[in-house]
């Protein structure tokens, strides 16, 4: 395996504001409507077509994005980009530099062509901000080829047929974009190499809390062309999908021995749906109901290459299948089954297949069958050919499965709506001084400067989340209150409510407590009606229920308890909780009560 390259394309979103507007990036998940497009094809800076954009826009079809609470006019394109992030574009600066990397003079934003539906537009703006770095890993320098800070996409919801529907909180998301030469060695060091960079955003805390935060895409080839491996969305899963498609790769190398590189567009479809009226097979009966037709064809010389051990041509056709809306295929090294037995005898009468010979039963709008017959003859002469480069994505069990063809530098020209950006020396030295720290330096800063835990200080700093801790001890003033509000209070309160609240909001809601009374009673009653009831910051900072009792309202409600003959030493505290909603001082309690007791004694 010494011809493998591995390069990886690590991609994290970062928090606060949205690249080019002062959308928040994050959102409640409520939405208030929706708008609807059909993308058209826009020629590169040369006049030339992409052909992943060609491919895409030959699937025609449509999109629905929903409007999230947290996008504008120009996540919808209807109104121009606003003026560049400069928060995120420092801190991605400072990821550079942190990398070694040398920073550009000045920033041109370009459009990179995407009809995908993931964008409303029909491209993402991107643009580098740094190249020629280098990450030291176990197993040696791995380079860093360049920088890109750029739009993240819509999120997608749900696809049916021809109709996609997007999500737009996710639209506009500043990303970093960092992409490594192929240096990486093996499966094993692509996943440290991914960490290491992950980890380096990570605890500098500006990466977004949310499991979709960091994505990586993985370039390999082992001497048949680029495969780009698109959203594997975890480290460990990368190794996993690297597995696969050198799996993947040699069987087709060993098919391509054994029948050749000439595929002479054996696939053509003849309709037979009237063999398949009182089919016992649900998938074909609902989809004929629905106005498909159902369509078969010989697959010449594939026998036994379709479903066969480490061979899979089967599953590489319904790729192609799927990705023009069709549930998928049947073929002849899975049959009989699927309750189609009884046809099978008048579909070999039709079809004639030779010895060698496979078939496959495919159902589909009549409309679209020939340019799925198309592209899967292009399809298998290409893996016949043995050029294996194209896109193709990850799925949830470590596998890949065919997107589309790699893009080509077709895909860019200029972006005239965001005008150029120097980097002068003032932005630079900003950056500088905001350089990422290593993990043991943050533990170190957290424990000694906010007189912390080393403990609490290595769980703060694992989970991201020193930028929050910082803005907590700002407003509190106190480093114990804040990390127990961040590692206890907050998430058992998310646990009870079976709700996740952002550290920002909760930050927020905070600041609305008058200064004298934020003290951990306060505020953890407050955190426990926002996210326990549901009430709003300006009505928690009005209430009664977040004022402490004072000295007088705490002697009278233990003198009731003690009259009661309900309380005492070991179980004040509790019964106190269990009855006054409002905070109050256990220390000054336990001292009122035994005040108390010592003079009726």
């Amino acid at each position: 395996m010494s011809n493998i390259k591995i390069g990886l394309e690590i991609h994290i979103q970062l928090g606060g504001k949205k690249l080019f507007c002062s959308c928040p990036t994050e959102s409640s998940g409520s939405f208030s409507g929706q708008i609807f497009r059909k993308l058209y094809l826009t020629s590169g800076e040369l006049g030339n077509f992409d052909p992943a954009a060609v491919y895409e826009k030959g699937r025609g079809r449509s999109f629905d994005y929903l409007i999230s609470d947290n996008s504008c006019l120009v996540e919808y394109d209807e109104e121009p980009p606003h003026t560049l992030n400069e928060t995120a574009l420092k801190r991605g600066l400072a990821i550079s530099l942190s990398l070694q990397c040398k920073t550009v003079d000045i920033i041109e934003y370009m459009r990179k062509i995407v009809v995908d539906g993931s964008n409303t537009s029909g491209f993402q703006r991107t643009a580098i901000i740094s190249f020629g770095g280098k990450l030291s890993t176990s197993r040696g320098d791995v380079r860093i080829g360049s920088i890109c800070l750029e739009e993240d996409s819509a999120r997608k919801i749900s696809e049916e047929g021809g109709s996609v529907q997007y999500s737009l909180d996710r639209l506009g998301t500043p990303l970093l974009e960092i992409a490594t030469e192929p240096d990486i060695l093996d499966p094993e060091h692509a996943v440290e190499t991914a960490r290491e960079i992950g980890d380096m955003i990570l605890l500098s805390g500006w990466s977004r809390k949310s499991p979709e935060a960091i994505r990586q895409d993985v370039n390999f080839s082992m001497g048949y062309g680029r495969v780009e491996i698109k959203g594997v969305p975890k480290l460990t899963l990368i190794k996993e999908c690297l597995k696969y498609e050198i799996s993947r790769q040699e069987a087709l190398s060993e098919i391509s021995k054994k029948l050749g590189r000439e595929w002479d567009d054996g696939i053509s479809f003849v309709d037979v749906t009237e063999l398949f009226t009182n089919t016992r097979s649900r998938t074909i009966s609902r989809s004929v109901s629905s106005g498909q037709r159902v369509f078969a064809s010989i697959l010449p010389r594939l026998k036994g290459y379709l479903k066969n051990g480490n061979f899979r041509l089967g599953r590489e056709l319904a790729d192609v299948a799927r990705l023009y809306g069709s549930n998928g295929i049947m073929h002849s090294d899975e049959l009989p089954g699927y309750g189609v037995e009884s046809e099978l005898p008048s579909l070999l009468d039709i079809l004639k297949p030779g010895p060698q010979d496979g078939f496959l039963i495919i159902v589909s709008p009549e409309s679209i069958i020939r340019r799925i017959e198309g592209e899967m003859n292009k399809r298998m002469a290409k893996l016949l050919s043995l050029d294996l480069s194209e896109t193709r994505y990850a799925t949830q069990d470590g596998e890949t499965r065919f997107l589309r063809p790699l893009p080509g530098g077709e895909r860019m020209y200029p972006e005239t709506d965001v005008p150029l950006y120097p980097l002068n020396k003032e932005v630079l030295e900003q950056a500088e001084s905001i350089k990422p720290k290593s993990r043991a330096d943050l533990i170190s800063d957290l424990s000694g400067t906010w007189i912390v835990s080393h403990q609490d200080a290595a769980a703060i700093v694992s989970g991201g989340l020193s930028d929050v801790m910082e803005e907590y001890v700002r407003i509190i003033g106190n480093g114990k209150l804040a990390a127990r509000l961040i590692l206890q209070t907050v998430p058992e309160l998310a646990k009870k409510s079976g709700k996740n609240l952002d550290h920002t909001e909760i930050i927020d809601a905070i600041r609305l407590i008058p200064a004298n009374e934020r003290q951990r009673e306060s505020i953890e009653m407050a955190l426990e009606l926002m996210m326990m009831e549901g009430m709003e910051p300006a009505a928690i900072a009005s209430s009664d229920l977040i004022r402490p009792l004072s000295n007088d309202e705490l002697r009278k409600a233990i003198e009731s308890l003690i009259a009661d003959g309900s309380v005492n030493a070991r179980n004040l505290i509790p019964e106190m909780k269990k009855r006054i909603r409002r905070p109050f001082d256990p220390s000054m309690a336990m001292k009122i009560f035994h005040n108390i007791t010592d003079v009726r004694k």
